[in-house]
């Protein structure tokens, strides 16, 4: 069988190593000169996100043969929302890893996991390979294909503006801001690579680049940040759902796939996880559609968390925020493994618009 994947992301590089133990060596066909994504940055994989997965790195490990090495594990997690404050303690919120080009990247472990080549600098046309391969995995990390083939629906789009500070930081914290004033539908956070060394992000919803540069300037003088930057980096994303997820001999995963989770990380179980099933579908001949069906669905909740949250305003943030740490509902959300955030976008309308806060001390009741 040969096998084409465009794309060395985490997510074509997830297939590859699939295909590989399967005694499969694809193709690989990466139109930069480096695998992988060129800034440097920090993911959290959040363990609420995947229950009733109790650990993620032994799941990988058990259910996808993936075994990677993070920075750290992940025990605090302080919010910050425009009138209040929390600090949550779990004893697994999850990990970090690093993304990018660095030696202890996800991109780089996968990198020197696989032995299949690397066609650096080349910019493939996947129809024409579609002609040439048995199949073709497109792992791009862009909407083009799909969108050529009518399979793209557009969700809605960010601007991500972030850059790697230096300070002084707990290797095991993740702090996170969420506030209309400058991450519009979406959130901020610092993510460590180390005790010296992190990455801050901010998010927004449909922001230029001017627009975006003032946001980022707003959100370091509102949050009093001073951290020394050493590298800075800007992006847009455009997220989207993908169906079908296979047509004819092109399977499409990772961000190209649809797959991607709209709440920190950007996406990489779910990329990583979709292009090891692609792999497995091919391998074993099993339809590519049967088996990221729970996955998709998946997805699918993901976005309705993206959709709540694009709605909320900072009163809403506040009310959040504290409903997320009152006693009883903080134990119920953070040490159990209860599956709350398969419904997280029904939760968060709960908290928004369903709850009687003037019956609660923590805020003022919403206007």
């Amino acid at each position: 069988m040969r096998v084409a994947i465009i794309g060395a992301g985490i997510s074509g590089l997830a297939c590859a190593y699939e295909l590989e133990r399967h005694g499969i060596y694809p193709d690989i066909f990466e139109e930069r000169s480096r695998s992988g994504e060129l800034f440097s940055h920090v993911a959290g994989l959040m363990q609420l996100m995947n229950r009733p997965v109790p650990d993620q790195l032994k799941w990988l490990k058990n259910e996808y043969n993936l075994d990677l090495k993070p920075l750290a594990k992940w025990y605090t997690t302080t919010m910050h929302s425009n009138q209040v404050t929390r600090v949550v303690k779990s004893k697994h919120f999850g990990y970090f890893f690093e993304r990018g080009q660095g030696e202890l990247s996800l991109e780089t472990q996968l990198f020197n996991s696989i032995k299949s080549p690397i066609n650096f600098n080349c910019r493939a046309n996947y129809s024409e390979l579609a002609q040439e391969y048995d199949y073709v995995v497109v792992a791009n990390g862009s909407r083009d294909v799909a969108a050529s083939l009518g399979i793209w629906k557009n969700i809605f789009t960010t601007m991500v503006r972030g850059a790697i500070v230096l300070g002084d930081f707990n290797p095991h914290e993740l702090v996170m801001w969420v506030n209309t004033d400058y991450a519009l539908g979406a959130y901020a956070y610092l993510a460590p690579f180390s005790k010296n060394q992190a990455s801050l992000t901010v998010i927004h919803a449909n922001a230029s680049i001017e627009e975006m540069e003032r946001h980022w300037i707003t959100f370091l003088k509102r949050e009093n940040l001073t951290y020394q930057v050493v590298e800075n980096y800007l992006l847009s994303h455009i997220s989207g759902t993908v169906y079908p997820h296979q047509v004819g001999n092109l399977l499409l995963v990772g961000i190209a796939g649809g797959f991607m989770e709209s709440f920190l990380g950007f996406g990489s179980v779910s990329s990583l996880r979709s292009g090891i099933l692609a792999g497995r579908a091919l391998a074993n001949n099993i339809p590519f559609s049967k088996l990221v069906k729970k996955l998709d669905l998946e997805m699918r909740h993901s976005v309705r968390l993206r959709e709540i949250l694009n709605t909320m305003d900072n009163q809403d943030y506040d009310h959040l925020v504290a409903g997320m740490t009152m006693p009883g509902l903080k134990q119920l959300i953070y040490n159990t493994n209860i599956p709350v955030f398969q419904n997280a976008g029904t939760f968060f309308e709960l908290i928004r618009d369903k709850v009687d806060w003037s019956k609660w001390s923590i805020l003022p009741p919403k206007k």
